[in-house]
């Protein structure tokens, strides 16, 4: 049996922050999150106009928007879970955020494909610590009865940053050009940098968990991949996100195209569309979804791995919908469901990685787990994408997006899968976890 976890105020001797002090960490973290998810955003707004300024190809747009970000967030991952681990998170994640901001305001004075593509890779390194260091933040202000809840709470900044940068970054690129929209968005992350370290304190490790901070060294790298590595739910799960956030990237990145091409959009009603579906239904299906994980949770672990199947097969039969439907509403009614479905896999895809580990492996862990959701689902998945549209164009023309996206969208069905095994093993890697 999983051992009972004690309330988070008052756990083994070891106190916790307050419920409302969590409250504000969580709220700050959130609106991190969200605003460096409005750049994500801006970056799939602006994609038409950059494509004809620099006189871009279907593929060299997929590698700016994917593979650039994401290869420069997996090499700096890796080493910064482990400095999560090891240091300050909250100076960690300061400093990080503090970079990130000059590096989008840089993007806006580009003046050629190549400058953009390296303001994406540094703009993919500084973010890499930012998830780890705030999902391993937040693990230690909420049990984990609470924890899947939280964490989707956390991720809220994720729909709502995509809706903030579909819609207002929509208007700005169109009105004041896409330059104004990167100067726009680097803004707001200086000032909660300065909020950042005047509210929040590095909280306990463990101390959600009934555990005692630990005097003792974190495990080394190679230990802490190696426990990973055995806890097959853990690698299960890891293995159906990365599909499931291929397919969905691919989609988020294309969608502007797609409504531009196929249904003669203007840009600023793509911004609005895409934000109302993807950030609105995606916060509630975020807080839903991760409220129902917690519930379930509570009844047996197995059955939020199994939500999640569902989940990954109604993103492939919605996803299928939006590309195909001849209709501007049908294929808004399908991109609400579907963005419902990807953002409230995120509360608990990763509450499950913090819980399916050792306290001092949280960082890495959360890491190894969005390293390979950047670089392999969000790098792959959008430049797979563009590189199959190229190739449909002789056969489909202007329609050859939609074909790309239904073939990307194929990934899913192992995901399915893979989070049914998950839900075999699931107990049991809990359990040693908290060993």
């Amino acid at each position: 049996m999983t051992p009972q976890t004690p309330d988070a105020n008052s756990v083994d001797g070891q106190t916790a922050p307050s419920a409302w002090n969590a409250r504000i960490v969580l709220i700050l973290l959130t609106l991190i999150a969200m605003v460096q998810f409005f750049d994500r955003a801006l970056m799939v707004v602006i994609m038409e106009p950059l494509k004809q300024e620099f006189s871009l190809t279907d593929a060299q747009l997929g590698f700016l928007s994917g593979f650039s970000y994401a290869a420069a967030f997996a090499l700096a991952g890796i080493p910064f879970g482990w400095m999560a681990d090891r240091g300050n998170r909250r100076n960690l994640l300061a400093a990080l955020l503090a970079i990130w901001s000059a590096l989008v305001a840089f993007a806006g004075s580009a003046n050629s494909f190549m400058a953009l593509v390296l303001t994406r890779v540094g703009i993919g390194a500084a973010d890499a610590g930012g998830q780890p260091c705030s999902v391993s933040i937040i693990s230690d202000l909420y049990p984990t009865q609470r924890r899947a809840s939280a964490v989707a709470i956390f991720f809220v900044g994720v729909p709502l940053g995509m809706a903030s940068g579909f819609i207002v970054g929509a208007i700005v690129a169109g009105q004041l050009g896409w330059r104004t929209a990167f100067y726009v968005a680097a803004a707001p992350g200086v000032l909660l940098t300065i909020l950042l370290l005047l509210l929040v304190k590095e909280p306990k490790r463990g101390a959600s968990d009934g555990l005692q901070e630990s005097k003792d060294p974190a495990p080394p790298l190679s230990e802490t991949i190696a426990f990973m590595r055995s806890q097959k739910s853990l690698v299960y799960l890891m293995a159906a996100s990365v599909l499931v956030t291929a397919s969905s990237s691919a989609m988020m990145s294309w969608i502007g195209s797609l409504l531009v091409r196929i249904h003669g959009l203007s840009l600023e009603n793509v911004g609005l569309l895409t934000g109302l579906c993807m950030g609105g239904f995606g916060a509630i299906g975020t807080i839903v979804f991760g409220w129902l994980a917690d519930r379930q949770g509570a009844k047996d672990m197995r059955n939020q791995p199994r939500m999640m199947a569902i989940a990954a097969a109604v993103i492939a039969i919605s996803g299928t919908a939006v590309s195909l439907l001849p209709t501007v509403l049908g294929a808004a009614v399908s991109l609400a469901l579907f963005a419902s479905m990807v953002a409230g896999l995120n509360g608990p895809t990763y509450a499950l990685t913090q819980s399916l580990v050792k306290v001092r492996m949280r960082g890495t862990s959360m890491s190894t787990l969005v390293v390979l959701l950047n670089l392999i689902g969000v790098g792959v998945g959008p430049a797979l994408a563009g590189i199959l549209s190229d190739q449909f164009a002789a056969a489909y023309g202007a329609e050859s997006v939609r074909w790309a996206m239904v073939c990307v969208l194929l990934m899913n069905i192992p995901a399915v899968l893979l989070f049914v095994r998950c839900a075999r093993t699931i107990q049991d890697d809990l359990a040693r976890a908290r060993a």
